[in-house]
């Protein structure tokens, strides 16, 4: 066989296994069995797993669970090391893999910060390890698929659930994409409503009234009770303002269902369209966690300059004894300003490290997803790979600049002042 016969059977092998992978699999094989890929919600803020979980308005969100998951894997590294037999003089895989990290970062610290090295490291490897597994986590499978099933609320896209003989499937329950590139259905008020009605037996909280409204305009023939924003004999109305807490929850009247489900076979509403909310999405997609972890980063900074300077450190804001040498030097006036335009950036470093991190990681995740979506297999597997290093480098910038903010808050400039009295 020479080179040309063997190059076409590459070529043909080649053509087959794209063939496979990237058309028959996503677009024949996976709808035709009612599970093609589904188009997730793209959502900014975290989504809300549980309400006032440790009090009025804190909520367990899906990205604050991503926090603890990365938490709690650096917790299990460290006692995988301990349970080991701790620091060995021979390492083993991992803790020569930790060696080699750690005494990369520190080096490095070492380079930019010099003898202070030491007291910034445990902040910046903290922040590296920290966010290293956070952004990682959103490429474990499962990570922003699975997760609660309820309708889909107003103006959010969702898909009907797989069923067998009428009746959901029991355990876990997947959406029905039968068709590819199916972007699911848009929500309407009326179809959110009817959903929660129909497969729940109650209207969303809190929008009891509403629903009725958004049903009747939708053509729906509520019940005369109903329609005049009540229940039957025995049900809170919705519209009073006595009634008890969780009442509003109280079982619809059969008859308002009915009616509900009569509209839906006229295709007046859908009661059938789903979304997820996953159990975990990566951390640094909310910007409540970069926004958050960047101000404990600045925060450090000014921690670490007062720790090394003393008050003296305050000078680089507000130059006093600029103020106090104008006599000898007028234009000691413009370093005063110049201390107080530190003040904003102080300030815009904030923005600068919750922003970047937010939109390097959000828009990593929106492309595996759409990724996902037009082609389901192999072809996202590239996006997998980038997602690691930006996942990687991005853990590693802000740990970086943290290091260098913190070492340049931590390097006095007096002695430069002083040099320049003595020859002014």
């Amino acid at each position: 066989m020479n080179k040309t016969q063997r190059g076409l059977l590459v070529l043909i092998g080649m053509v087959v296994f794209v063939g496979v992978f990237c058309l028959w699999i996503p677009f024949i094989l996976l709808p035709g069995a009612g599970i093609g890929v589904a188009l997730p919600v793209i959502y900014v803020p975290g989504e809300i797993l549980v309400k006032d979980v440790l009090g009025e308005g804190f909520h367990l969100t899906n990205t604050l669970v991503g926090v603890l998951l990365a938490d709690l894997v650096i917790i299990l590294i460290v006692l995988a090391v301990y349970l080991s037999g701790g620091i060995k003089k021979v390492p083993g895989r991992l803790q020569s893999l930790l060696e080699l990290l750690v005494g990369f970062m520190y080096n490095f610290a070492k380079s930019v910060a010099g003898t202070r090295a030491g007291r910034i490291f445990p902040l910046v490897m903290t922040i590296f390890f920290l966010l290293l597994i956070a952004n990682w986590l959103e490429l474990v499978p499962g990570v922003d698929s699975v997760g609660l099933l309820h309708c889909a609320e107003e103006g959010f896209s969702g898909y009907p659930i797989n069923v067998e003989d009428g009746q959901p499937l029991e355990g876990v329950i997947s959406l029905r994409v039968t068709s590819p590139l199916d972007a699911g259905t848009r929500a309407t008020k009326a179809d959110y409503c009817a959903c929660d009605a129909v497969n729940l037996g109650h209207f969303p909280e809190g929008k009891e009234a509403a629903c009725v409204e958004a049903l009747t305009e939708a053509g729906v023939v509520l019940p005369a009770a109903a329609a005049e924003g009540g229940h039957s004999e025995g049900e809170a109305t919705a519209s009073d303002e006595t009634h008890a807490e969780g009442e509003a929850h109280a079982g619809l009247p059969e008859e308002m269902i009915t009616a509900i489900r009569s509209a839906e076979e006229a295709g007046l509403v859908r009661s059938d369209i789903f979304i997820v909310t996953p159990f975990v999405r990566a951390a640094a997609t909310d910007l409540n966690m970069t926004v958050a972890l960047a101000i404990v980063a600045v925060i450090m900074v000014q921690v670490y300059g007062v720790w090394s300077l003393g008050p003296d450190y305050f000078q680089k804001f507000l130059n006093l004894r600029a103020l106090g040498n104008l006599g000898k030097k007028p234009l000691g006036l413009i370093d005063f300003v110049v201390g107080v335009f530190e003040i904003i950036s102080e300030f815009a470093k904030i923005i600068s490290f919750a922003f970047r991190l937010f939109g390097n990681i959000f828009a990593g995740q929106v492309l595996l997803f759409i990724m996902a979506f037009l082609a389901a297999t192999m072809l996202p597997v590239i996006f997998y790979a980038l997602e690691l290093f930006v996942g990687l480098m991005q853990a590693f910038v802000f740990a970086v600049l943290t290091l260098i903010f913190s070492a340049q808050a931590m390097q006095s400039h007096h002695h430069e002042e002083a040099h320049g009295e003595a020859h002014s």
